[in-house]
């Protein structure tokens, strides 16, 4: 089709505006058009705005939310962060633990430790590598393992000693070193010494493996000067149970020592202690709540019932007294024991499970109180009991556990792990870890 005059006019006069329009859209700056915006912000430079503050993780203690607690120092993070051991030394608080979540306070997740002087500030934050699973005590510092690492701790700084064959359960000084147990297979344990050398090197030296026929739960590790016993739990479920005691000389083999076994004489021991006249456990023989004991030289053996069923228990050890605590379905009990293993109940204790004990005067017990529901139950409160008085502080604290407790500058402190609760400040989640001073 042949166009005529007219219409080359009006076509090219189009185009010429949609070339204007298209210039206009590239060209012009935003801030020509209503409402457009400018890379500039209005006031100033961008420069000029302030930096959002940075996180202080070396701080001071807070005032206590409620009456009962002076003072709170809480460990944030964006996870759990829960203690495997804690110090009281120099008036301050040595607190080792993992953080499953880098965030907030923690500049790594695994094992940690941070140091909080007398007053409840933050002074320092070291890190492992690996989460932290056994703490020992070391002449002028501490023994940490953390993954298959063994390190020294002197002055909060870590030095690493050795590499170990597997995830150490118990850290000993020694009088030349230090011992770590560790558990190469679930059915064997691992003793092994290392010798403090000169200029801070560390050397391996004695060690006795131990193997058994059965799955095997370290409980702890004592030191008899020229001998060690190592207190075990070994099992085969569900036909055999029972609490073992290894005997040995460094370097040398170990001799078993077995109590328990099958049908009625199945017993699952949850803790074990030395007392003056031999080891003493806690169990279940055959489900029933037991007392155990078992002379020095493995000679004699003794088992007290307790008539009920339980689901877990505590031992505990303070002023010559062990301190020992039933959760049962109806709520926890517990008993004091002296030296000759003479029983008491502590009724002012009932409902309360036994977590650590505190050398104040007089003397004072701490546990979890759990809400009992028809799914289970869950902590809503951690008690300060004196047991000679009766007389009791309550905390409203959610899933506390507490890990320590000590006198610093004549105020009781506390180290627990929580998620919250009307006591204490609220993190962002999952458990926070507190250092309170009662009031």
């Amino acid at each position: 089709m042949r166009l005529n005059k007219q219409q080359v006019i009006v076509i090219s006069l189009l185009n010429v505006l949609i070339v204007a329009l298209v210039a206009a859209i590239l060209f012009v700056p935003k801030s020509f058009w209503p409402g457009g915006k400018t890379d500039k912000p209005v006031g100033g430079d961008q420069t000029d705005d302030p930096e959002p503050p940075a996180h202080n993780k070396l701080r001071d203690a807070v005032k206590g939310r409620i009456p009962e607690i002076e003072r709170e120092t809480r460990l944030m993070g964006v996870g759990d962060e829960t203690a495997v051991k804690v110090f009281f030394e120099d008036d301050g608080v040595y607190i080792y633990g993992n953080a499953t979540v880098k965030g907030l306070d923690f500049d790594d997740y695994g094992g940690f430790l941070c140091i909080v002087d007398g007053n409840g500030k933050i002074t320092s934050y070291k890190y492992f590598d690996g989460a932290i699973t056994a703490v020992g005590v070391l002449p002028g510092g501490h023994a940490v393992a953390a993954g298959k690492t063994l390190y020294a701790v002197k002055n909060g700084e870590p030095t690493v000693i050795a590499e170990l064959n597997g995830s150490a359960l118990g850290l000993y000084a020694t009088d030349r070193g230090v011992a770590a147990v560790t558990q190469p297979t679930t059915s064997s344990l691992m003793y092994a010494e290392y010798i403090a050398a000169d200029e801070g090197k560390w050397t391996p030296d004695k060690a006795t493996r131990i193997d058994s026929g059965y799955t095997l739960r370290f409980f702890d590790c004592y030191d008899f000067g020229g001998s060690r016993v190592i207190a075990a739990r070994a099992h085969s479920l569900p036909m055999y149970d029972s609490v073992v005691f290894y005997k040995f000389e460094p370097g040398g083999d170990a001799s078993a020592h077995y109590y328990g076994g099958t049908g009625e004489n199945v017993t699952r021991p949850y803790a074990v202690m030395p007392y003056p006249g031999g080891y003493f456990a806690v169990a279940a023989k055959n489900g029933i709540a037991t007392f155990i004991n078992v002379d020095y030289t493995f000679a004699t053996y003794r088992s007290q019932s307790l008539g009920y069923t339980f689901t877990d228990a505590t031992l505990l050890y303070s002023g010559g007294y062990y301190y020992t605590c039933f959760d049962r379905q109806d709520g926890s009990v517990t008993y004091e024991l002296d030296e000759n293993l003479s029983r008491r109940r502590l009724t002012a204790l009932d409902g309360v499970k036994t977590q650590c004990a505190i050398d104040t005067n007089p003397f004072a017990v701490v546990g979890r109180v759990s809400e009992r529901s028809g799914t289970g139950s869950g902590g809503v409160a951690v008690n300060v009991v004196t047991p000679s008085t009766g007389a009791a502080v309550s905390l409203p604290i959610t899933e506390g556990t507490v890990y320590a407790g000590a006198v610093i500058g004549g105020k009781t402190t506390l180290v627990l792990s929580a998620s919250g609760g009307d006591a204490l400040s609220v993190g962002s989640g999952g458990l926070d870890i507190y250092v309170v001073t009662l009031a």
